[in-house]
C-alpha cells in the first residue's frame, strides 16, 4: 500500500524544466495527432515517470528547507544565551579587573594593605617572618586576583569565538534557505508552464492511467509503482488526483486488517478531539489546537484530552504503548509506521477512526506539510502495528 508522509512537504504541482520541454515538444505532439492507443499509453506512461521523479525531487528540497528552517531556529537560540553570558562575563571581567586595578596600586604604593601594614607592626616577628606575611598576604592576593581575571578573561573569550561560530552558522543556514526556496519557486513557475500546455484530456487520461497502474500494482504488493502512480497523478490533478489512485489502491489491497466503528469510552473521546481539529494545517513539531500539529502531536494532545499521557515522538510513543491486533482495532488506536523517509525508524503515526468515507478502513491524520488535519483512507505501506493507551 502506497504511503504518506509526516515529517516532509509534499509540493502536489511541481515540475522542472527538462520535464516541461519533453512534455512540450514530444509527448503532447504524439497524442494531439491521433497516435495509436499503444502510442499513447507509452507517451503517458513516460511523462508520468518523469512527473514522479520530479515529485520526490521537490519534496527532498521541500525536506531540506523544513530542516534548515528548524536547524536556523536552534542557531538562532543558541546566539542568543551565547551573546547573554558574553554580557555577564564582560561584566565579571570589568569587576575583577578594577579590582586587581587597585590591589596593584595598593601593593605598589603601600606595600600593602593597611590592615596588613598594621598587622606587620604590632606583631613581635622577625625580618624573616615579616617578608613570609607580606608575600602571603599581598602578593598572594595580587596572585590569586590575577589567575581569576586571567580565567574569566579566558571564558569570555572563548564565548566570544563561539558567538562568532554560531553567528557563521546562522549565515550558512539562512542563505540555504534562501537558495532551496527560490528552488522551489522556480519548480513551481516551471510546473504552472508546463501544466498550462497540458489538455484536460490529457489530464484526464493521465489520471485514469495512473488509476490503473495503482491498481494492479496493489494487487502485486509492488509498492514502489503505487507510490510513482500517486505522485504522477497527483502532479497533474493535485491531491483530488491522487485521493483517486489511493482509493483505487486501497480497494485493490488485499485486507490485512479489521475494526470497529465503535470503541472504549477513552478510545471515541481521543477520537472525537481529533476530529475537532479537521482542517487545522500541518506544522512540523506543532502541538498547538486550532494553529498546526503534526502527526504524532496531533495524537499526543487528542488522547490528552481523553485523561492519557503518552509521548510526544512517533519513535517514543510506539515503544510506551500497548500493542494491540491489526485485526482488533478499535476507534483511537493508533498505528504506526516504520521508515518511511529512508530513517529506519518509527516515523509516521495515524489516527484509526473506523468509520468515515472509507467505512472501517477510515483514519484521521496530520499527514504532511501542505495538508491539513483530515480523514483519510487507510493505509498498509511500511505500517507495523498498533498501539493503544
Amino acid at each position: 500500500m502506497v504511503r504518506v508522509r509526516c515529517r516532509g512537504t509534499t509540493r502536489s504541482l511541481r515540475l522542472v524544466a527538462l520535464a516541461a520541454a519533453v512534455i512540450s515538444s514530444t509527448l503532447l505532439p504524439a497524442v494531439a495527432h491521433g497516435a495509436s492507443i499503444a502510442q499513447t499509453q507509452a507517451a503517458i506512461a513516460a511523462l508520468s515517470a518523469r512527473l514522479a521523479d520530479q515529485q520526490r525531487v521537490s519534496e527532498t528540497t521541500a525536506n531540506a528547507y523544513d530542516a534548515a528552517k528548524v536547524s536556523l531556529a536552534n542557531i538562532e537560540a543558541n546566539i542568543v544565551v551565547l551573546k547573554r553570558n558574553e554580557a555577564a562575563k564582560r561584566a565579571a571581567v570589568s569587576v575583577t579587573s578594577k579590582e586587581l586595578v587597585v590591589a596593584v596600586v595598593r601593593a605598589y604604593v603601600l606595600g600593602a594593605a593597611d590592615a596588613q601594614i598594621l598587622a606587620l607592626f604590632n606583631q613581635s616577628v622577625t625580618s624573616s617572618d615579616a617578608r613570609k606575611v607580606f608575600e602571603d598576604q599581598v602578593v598572594g592576593d595580587l596572585t590569586s586576583i590575577r589567575d581569576r581575571y586571567q580565567a574569566q578573561k579566558t571564558s569570555l573569550d572563548h564565548t566570544i569565538h563561539e558567538v562568532a561560530i554560531q553567528e557563521a552558522n546562522a549565515l550558512y543556514q539562512t542563505n540555504t534557505m534562501r537558495a532551496l526556496l527560490a528552488q522551489n519557486i522556480r519548480n513551481e513557475n516551471e510546473t504552472q508552464a508546463t501544466l498550462a500546455v497540458m489538455t484536460k484530456q490529457l489530464k484526464g487520461e493521465i489520471i485514469t492511467y495512473e488509476i490503473a497502474v495503482g491498481t494492479e500494482a496493489a494487487r502485486h504488493r509492488d509498492v514502489a509503482k503505487e507510490e510513482a502512480a500517486v505522485a504522477a497523478a497527483s502532479a497533474v490533478g493535485g491531491q483530488a488526483a491522487a485521493n483517486e489512485v489511493l482509493q483505487a489502491i486501497q480497494r485493490a489491497t488485499p485486507t490485512t486488517y479489521a475494526g470497529t466503528a465503535a470503541g472504549s469510552k477513552q478510545g471515541m473521546a481521543a477520537l472525537h478531539w481529533a476530529e475537532s481539529q479537521i482542517g487545522v494545517p500541518y506544522v512540523w513539531g506543532g502541538e498547538t489546537p486550532g494553529k498546526g500539529f503534526d502527526c504524532s502531536g496531533l495524537v499526543q494532545w487528542a488522547w490528552a484530552k481523553a485523561g492519557f499521557t503518552i509521548p510526544r515522538t512517533t519513535e517514543t510513543q510506539w515503544p510506551a504503548l500497548r500493542h494491540v491486533p491489526l485485526t482488533a482495532l478499535q476507534p483511537g488506536d493508533l498505528l504506526f509506521y516504520y521508515n518511511l523517509d529512508g530513517d529506519h525508524l518509527v516515523d509516521h503515526v495515524v489516527m484509526y477512526a473506523g468509520s468515515g468515507p472509507w467505512g472501517t478502513s477510515t483514519i484521521i491524520a496530520a499527514a504532511h506539510s501542505g495538508t491539513t488535519v483530515s480523514l483519510a483512507p487507510m493505509f498498509t505501506f511500511g505500517l507495523i502495528g498498533a498501539g493503544r493507551p
